[in-house]
């Protein structure tokens, strides 16, 4: 009985049709074929990946020349100044007081001087603490009114992104080089300073 191999039938088969095989067995109609769908898949797969469109804006120099901001400051440094005018008359009551202290010393008991003394000293340890709180109220009224502006700018790089397009915005700061057509500074600028012209500081005691 002779046994028939399965590789030689195919392989006598593809030899009575004119078609030469390959070592591996694969035939150069069938490389053929796998190269161009190669050539038609990759081409395919490439346009379903959507195109990357980029902007770049640099936060820093909307937070520092928008007229929002700019007024944001402006009204800190009133808060800042009329702290300042009330502890520097508080400063100076308390130094008045101790240079009265000294100029009574002569007439007063022991007993006297030191409870002069401790009041003094606690006077003088209450302003230090109302000097931090009014330092802390100042930043906090700071960072909550700017906070209006950064939700603001958020807002219109929104509203840029989509009309565009754009599926990434950079700051600036992260970006070592760039053209001007990615720069859009000056339109979030313009826009924040229509939508936002001012913004109110919150009231401080």
């Amino acid at each position: 009985m002779t046994k028939t191999s399965f590789s030689g039938s195919v392989l006598a088969r593809d030899s009575d049709r004119g078609i030469r095989l390959r070592p591996d067995g694969r035939s150069p109609l069938a490389l053929l074929l796998l190269l161009l769908f190669v050539a038609w898949a990759l081409p395919a797969a490439a346009q379903t990946a959507p195109p990357l469109n980029v902007a770049v804006l640099d936060l820093p120099v909307i937070l520092r020349d928008s007229t929002a901001a700019q007024g944001v400051r402006d009204q800190i440094e009133q808060h800042r100044q009329r702290f300042q005018q009330e502890l520097a008359q508080q400063e100076q009551a308390l130094q008045a007081e101790g240079q009265q202290l000294e100029s009574q010393r002569a007439a007063m008991t022991v007993e006297q001087i030191q409870a002069k003394q401790q009041e003094i000293a606690q006077r003088v340890q209450q302003l230090r603490q109302q000097s931090e709180l009014r330092r802390q109220q100042l930043e906090d009224a700071f960072n909550q009114a700017m906070g209006q502006v950064r939700q603001a700018v958020i807002q219109i790089l929104t509203e840029i992104a989509q009309a565009r397009g754009y599926s990434l915005v950079l700051n600036k700061s992260t970006v070592l080089l760039s053209a001007t057509e990615y720069d859009i500074i000056n339109e979030v600028l313009n826009q924040l300073n229509q939508r936002l012209p001012t913004v109110q500081v919150p009231g401080i005691q």
